[in-house]
């Protein structure tokens, strides 16, 4: 099972720390030889001393890593300038380095670079690898494509993960890269395990997208040229001021579409002449972009969720029986955010965890890990990447304290190191504070600018809301000029109705038709229900009251009527999911017979003064319209009426109204308004039920449009 040990000192002599650094491993492996080492340490110590050391008290034992900008760990906190060594070892655990030489120069091809890479070590490792650490040089581009080649390369069966190394920004020394005895420039060492390693991995940011969204359409290479239409500087400048410079604590948020995510790019050199900006991790054309920011609340609120998230996995079994330690990969613009709260992300990750378990890792200028579990490997930018072990912790290393050796430097040379590191302490505080001001002022242009963007946007807004306001007040005013405006006045009844919109415009109908299939002793009463509500019914609600018009007035049966226009919606509303129910109801004048079609709409209620009761009248109903092309509609006809009776038609809005309990009006309160009020006028019988809608609903409103037609029989 696998074992990791932490060595973590932060002396400024070179030797005096790696002998801590070995020391401390020693100790947490408990006495099991290592099989692979990563190294990491500030680009200012003399690293062939460091390399010398570790080769010389693990001789033989591969290793990779690079100089970087910072150093986490359980054992030693987070420093600036250390040295880290993390020591692997186990039954059954075994390592093996390689790398890919002067890497990414001027036309290579780093997929034959990283296949080339992998190929050189197969003879000499005779398993199947399970986990690959790759550290390449970030500083000519390429990464994400060697990376991609390597997960190719090793199979399915690897995970590949790691960062770029790098350095503070202020230190121009070059950024290095170890492998065995070796520094190296422009290098990709990597470091791969086979063995019994569980896995799980978790990815923290923190950042949130802010601005307009713009298309990159400038790219050549890894360098963007443009953003919308502007340059790739000017874009930044429009947010920042017109001589500001682009900074890494405000990268692009690239979205991708295909997993609702988004990934960061930080931008490294740019120039005035052209205004194109270099981003090392590259950013794809046509991609859209926004600028991002980061906060200290946001970051820390991540990483418990982070740490919560491995929590999990352990609790799962994902590594094992027990972690045998966490690997951290940290993008260096966190550390300067985060400032003295970045022992923060060790802390929460070390409550979250078992006690004891071991994390360690470097700010690096990009981390290698996929978005999630199951997604791409990317490179990042701004994130911190947390890899989980899985296998045992041996008592030997649950005291988290580095190895506590005496100093072999006099009390002079002692006095010195410790006034050199004070100094260099206060150079990158002073750094920091410099940067901090620095973003300070880009956060408040920022600001400004996207204020006054909001502000242009709500102003257009509202005046697009003013133009819908307008355009749907209009569509209102066409719609209800459709509807009856009166009373049709028909001798020997009472007729009226009203439609309610949950909109300004809706998908109801009703409509009174004179002498409907040129039958001047018939008087057609229709009543409609559109799927849905607001304009798109009000549409559909437009066609289907043309149809009927034109139709009604032609001769014919009212289930030809019917037959027909079922068949123009049909045309009309193929695949479209949307259909009209419908109520067509003809009196016969004279003998006060009825005659209708039912087609997917509730029957007619009638109401008989003489018993009392409110019933629907059966029928033969057919399907809504619009639905099926080849239906067709049966005529239903009922004996004559008699003064008192009054007849109802509504649509569903009215019944399947629900109050603020979701109990729904239904059909036994209409008839009981219905019978209650049958004695006053067509129109007040309308607006009593409509007021007993009212106050079941309370404050309230109808989700749907709501119809209803009263016809009242009068006296002889």
């Amino acid at each position: 099972m696998l074992r990791m040990a932490v060595g973590h000192a932060n002396c400024l002599d070179a030797g005096c720390a790696i002998r801590g650094a070995v020391e401390s491993c020693r100790r947490g492996l408990g006495g099991v030889e290592p099989a692979g080492l990563l190294l990491f340490a500030g680009v200012s110590y003399d690293h062939d001393v460091i390399l010398q050391a570790v080769a010389a008290a693990f001789p033989g034992v591969p290793l990779v890593g690079g100089t970087s900008s910072g150093e986490l760990s359980s054992a030693g906190g987070v420093t600036d300038d250390s040295v880290l060594l993390i020591a692997f070892g186990g039954e059954g655990i075994a390592c093996t380095a390689g790398v890919a030489r002067d890497y990414a120069g001027p036309g290579a091809d780093v997929s034959a670079q990283a296949a080339a890479a992998v190929a050189a070590l197969r003879p000499g490792f005779d398993r199947s690898p399970g986990l690959c650490l790759v550290f390449p040089d970030g500083g000519r581009g390429g990464v994400q494509d060697f990376c991609q080649s390597l997960t190719r390369e090793l199979g399915e069966g690897c995970l590949v993960f790691g960062g770029t190394p790098g350095r503070h920004l202020a230190d121009r020394r070059p950024v290095r890269q170890f492998f065995g005895r070796e520094v190296l420039i422009h290098a990709a060492p990597f470091l791969l395990f086979s063995g019994p390693i569980p896995l799980a991995m978790r990815l923290s940011r923190g950042w949130r997208p802010l601005g307009g969204l713009a298309r990159v359409t400038g790219v050549d290479g890894n360098v963007v040229s443009r953003i919308g239409e502007r340059s790739a500087l000017d874009f930044y400048r429009h947010y920042l001021g017109p001589h500001a410079e682009p900074a890494v604590e405000l990268p692009l948020a690239v979205a991708c579409e295909k997993h609702k995510d988004f990934i960061l790019r930080a931008p490294a050199f740019f120039s005035e002449g052209d205004g194109s900006i270099q981003f090392p991790a590259g950013v794809p054309e046509g991609a859209m972009v926004q600028l991002a920011e980061a906060n200290r609340t946001d970051m820390l609120a991540d990483i418990k969720t982070m740490a919560k998230g491995l929590a999990g996995e352990v609790a799962a079994g994902a590594a094992g029986d027990q972690p045998a330690g966490v690997l951290l990969f940290s993008c260096s613009t966190r550390k300067d955010i985060l400032g003295t709260k970045a022992v923060e992300e060790i802390d929460a990750l070390a409550e979250a965890l078992p006690a004891g378990t071991p994390l360690a890792g470097f700010y690096c200028h990009g981390e290698i890990a996929p978005s999630a579990p199951g997604l791409p490997l990317h490179l990042q930018n701004g994130s911190l990447v947390a890899l989980l072990l899985g296998g045992e912790v041996p008592a030997a290393s649950l005291s988290s304290a580095p190895a506590d050796l005496p100093c072999p430097a006099g009390e002079t040379e002692a006095l010195e190191r410790a006034n050199r590191s004070l100094t260099r302490a206060l150079s990158r505080a002073t750094e920091s504070r410099e940067r901090l001001e620095a973003q300070k002022d880009r956060s408040q242009a920022l600001m400004r600018v996207i204020n006054d963007e909001i502000n242009t946007a709500r102003l257009e807004i509202q005046r697009k809301n003013e133009l819908l306001r307008q355009a749907l007040a209009l569509a209102e005013e066409v719609q209800r000029n459709l509807l009856p405006q009166a009373a049709p006045g028909l001798p020997g009844f009472d007729i009226a109705g009203t439609s309610l919109y949950s909109d300004e415009t809706g998908g109801d109908y009703y409509d009174f038709i004179h002498a409907p299939n040129e039958q001047p002793d018939r008087f057609g009463i229709i009543i409609g229900d559109v799927t849905g509500h607001g304009i798109a019914a009000a549409l559909l609600m437009t066609t289907a009251r043309a149809f009927l018009r034109m139709r009604s007035f032609q001769p014919g049966s009212l289930a030809s009527v019917i037959d027909d226009v079922n068949k123009l919606l049909c045309a009309d509303l193929a695949d479209s999911g949307r259909f009209m129910t419908l109520f067509y109801l003809a009196i016969d004048v004279e003998k006060k017979r009825l005659h209708w079609v039912r087609a997917g709409h509730d029957p007619i209620i009638l109401y008989d003064a003489a018993t009392g009761l409110a019933n629907d009248i059966p029928d033969k109903g057919g399907p809504p319209l619009g639905i099926v092309t080849e239906a067709r509609y049966a005529e239903n006809s009922a004996a004559g009426l008699i003064p008192g009776q009054v007849a109802l038609l509504a649509t569903d809005g009215l019944w399947e109204a629900r109050n603020a309990k979701g109990e729904m009006f239904g059909k036994d309160r209409v008839r009981e308004l219905l019978g209650r009020h049958s004695d006053l006028t067509a129109a007040d019988i309308v607006t009593a039920v409509l007021e007993g809608l009212r106050e079941f609903l309370g404050d309230d409103q109808p989700e749907d449009d709501v119809t209803l037609v009263a016809i009242k029989v009068l006296p002889e």
